[in-house]
């Protein structure tokens, strides 16, 4: 493992403030202390290996990437639409796109020398880090949440993770505030309330979906994504910046968010992006009841659209995609929910060619 020499620094999404290579876990300073909390982007000076560049390179792996892309053509018929493809991120190892995350922000714990991680959870995320932590042998402990099922707290556990429950979600966030601030713990999640994204250099492992999917199924017109705060979106729109950047791509793709409750359509529609947005849902991966400017920019910056999706139906994808053999989490299915109404808005028609983002398994409950 080693840091990439062609890291020039950071910029903030909001300000520009630029700063150097380094571990930035509340983000933009400037901003922060404005009161607007703003995410950081990583900044690379000239490299010549053609790569998708990234933060840590020879980066400790499990195996994750390279996930199974199926066409889905019972689908592209029923919506009138050119193809669809679903991005099976079940394939990675602890069954969720966590792990491309994770695998970055874990090396980069260890080469920081930091002397153990701490995380808040819901879940899949806690996972995933508890996973690399055990193969680093790096300690880590999770803050999970009252939605995380046992499933989850059992695989953090195996793993070796020391879990500390909360019964309010958004207290998990000062425990691990406390954790990083006082004892050195590197962050391997957001903390921060109003939150940024979680550490740019996590974020960075999303990047290669962007060349997945342009292998495996050319350029989409349109990719719909599950969302919480917007790592996953966000990483993957900087995959595609490159691409365009570097002349393989000529447009971007359209980022849709999908989540259980208005929260960053609100935002969209010109709500204040730090506030709070209660909702209820079983859709414990993309719950909450915050935003980040990241999230608003992925969809923004693309063209884009948020679209909100109740359990219900939710629940009516997961049983669809259960036919055509596929085993979901219930945010994941809510991708194919989104698809419907692009679908009957007119947002996507005939000439689309669209990716849903799975972005985990049903293997631990739905």
């Amino acid at each position: 493992m080693r840091m990439n020499p062609h890291l020039a620094g950071l910029s903030c999404l909001r300000c520009g403030h630029r700063l150097p290579p380094g571990d930035y876990p509340e983000g933009c300073p400037v901003c922060l202390a404005q009161g607007h909390p703003s995410s950081l982007r990583c900044e690379y000076a000239h490299h010549d290996d053609g790569g998708m560049p990234m933060p840590v390179l020879d980066a400790l792996s499990l195996g994750e990437g390279a996930t199974p892309c199926l066409p889905a053509q019972s689908l592209a018929r029923e919506h009138g639409l050119a193809q669809v493809w679903l991005k099976c991120e079940s394939g990675n190892p602890t069954g969720t796109h966590k792990d491309r995350m994770a695998a970055q922000l874990v090396s980069r714990a260890v080469l920081a020398g930091a002397p153990g991680m701490a995380a808040a959870s819901s879940g899949n995320g806690g996972v995933a880090l508890a996973a690399y932590c055990a193969a680093a042998g790096l300690p880590i402990e999770i803050a999970v949440a009252p939605s995380c099922p046992d499933p989850q707290r059992d695989a953090m556990l195996r793993f070796g993770a020391r879990l500390t429950p909360f019964d309010d979600s958004l207290a998990r966030w000062h425990h691990v505030a406390r954790l990083c601030r006082e004892t050195g713990a590197f962050a391997g999640t957001n903390y921060l309330d109003p939150p940024v994204g979680t550490h740019a250099y996590g974020v960075e492992g999303y990047k290669p979906l962007a060349q997945e999917l342009l292998d495996a199924c050319g350029l989409p017109t349109d990719i719909v994504v599950p969302t919480a705060r917007g790592d996953l979106m966000w990483g993957m729109l900087l995959g595609w910046q490159y691409l365009l950047a570097s002349g393989r791509i000529d447009r971007l793709p359209r980022l849709h968010a999908v989540e259980p409750y208005a929260r960053l359509s609100q935002v969209l529609e010109g709500g204040d992006v730090r506030a709070h947005r209660d909702g209820s849902t079983s859709q414990y991966s993309i719950g909450g009841v915050t935003s980040t400017l990241q999230a608003v920019h992925a969809v923004r910056d693309t063209g884009g659209q948020a679209l909100d999706v109740s359990d219900a139906d939710a629940r009516a994808a997961h049983r669809q995609l259960a036919a055509m053999g596929l085993q979901t989490e219930l945010s994941s299915s809510a991708a194919l929910a989104a698809l419907r109404q692009l679908s009957s808005r007119g947002v996507v028609d005939g000439e689309s060619r669209v990716v849903l983002l799975l972005t985990s398994d049903g293997r631990r409950g739905i």
